[in-house]
């Protein structure tokens, strides 16, 4: 009896590990073919767009549109682009990276100082820094802009970039405050020992151990500058043209033919993309996994 209820208890035990394999081989092939459509949904904007670029008009009209180019494959839509957009996407792309830049090392400073040193009223002035963050943007857009206008920076890059730094750096102060609080205090102290300064700290110390947090919340503001349209268009409404990409681009697209406004389209991301690519890594490295605790 003990043999025949020993032979039935493996018995049962391989029926439900096989059961419980199955099962898993079916949980995991839904999250495959959810995975699948998630991506394939999300990419076949793009492709089609991209597709839409390379036709003629006539290929355009002609359906179902989807379909790949028949006449020819239209490249000079692109040249076209490039010809338009050069100079305004140039003049964006330094606007952004001085700004980016600027606001990121400015940020990185002020939370240095709020995480790493005491002085009187400390508790209640960063409060007050991060405050703004409850106001929503639209509301400081009136008032921005007359402060602006009576410094006469109105269709000036400077309109531009200094409301750019100021509003940007609560987010990044907020953020890298709560990275460095990760940071070994034993660093800091034996680089004070060694007889660092706030600013050898600074820079020897806090900014190499924040650059991956940095390139995260860099690449967010890049992006949000970048992609700005209202606030260029209320400083440039005169000469879009000498303001920033994307308000000239709605202002220019409808005057060309549509595979050469699907290629500006593909043509003004492009920045995007590379520096998505470029700071994507700091996403899947143990850099920021293993530091960032919210």
């Amino acid at each position: 009896m003990s043999v025949h209820a020993s032979n039935a208890n493996r018995r049962t035990v391989e029926i439900k590990m096989k059961s419980g394999k199955a099962a898993e081989i079916v949980r995991q092939t839904i999250i495959a073919v959810l995975l699948l459509l998630i991506l394939f949904l999300t990419v076949l904007p793009v492709v089609i767009t991209i597709i839409m670029s390379l036709k003629t008009t006539q290929d355009i009209t002609a359906y179902p549109i989807w379909t790949l180019p028949k006449s020819e494959w239209a490249f000079v839509n692109y040249k076209n682009a490039f010809e338009v957009l050069s100079m305004p996407m140039l003049a964006t792309l330094l606007i952004d990276i001085v700004s980016t830049v600027t606001v990121m090392l400015m940020s990185c400073y002020v939370a240095f100082l709020f995480q790493w040193f005491e002085f009187k009223g400390k508790k209640g002035l960063f409060l007050l820094f991060i405050a703004p963050m409850l106001v929503p943007n639209v509301i400081l857009l009136s008032p921005t802009y007359l402060v602006v206008k009576n410094l006469g920076l109105v269709g000036n890059w400077l309109g531009l970039i200094l409301p750019y730094l100021a509003g940007n750096q609560i987010s990044g102060v907020f953020m890298l405050r709560v990275f460095m609080g990760q940071h070994p205090r034993s660093l800091y102290e034996a680089a004070q020992i060694d007889g660092a300064n706030k600013f050898r700290l600074f820079l020897n110390v806090c900014l190499p151990l924040c650059v991956p947090i940095m390139m995260v919340q860099g690449i967010g503001i890049f992006a949000a500058i970048f992609n700005d349209y209202l606030w260029p268009q209320l400083l440039f409404a005169n000469d879009l043209k000498a303001g920033t990409l994307m308000p000239y681009l709605k202002s220019i697209v409808m005057n060309y033919t549509q595979g050469v406004q699907y290629a500006m389209y593909l043509v003004a991301g492009i920045p995007l993309i590379f520096s998505t690519v470029i700071s994507i890594k700091f996403f899947v490295t143990g850099d920021y996994a293993s530091g960032m605790k919210l």
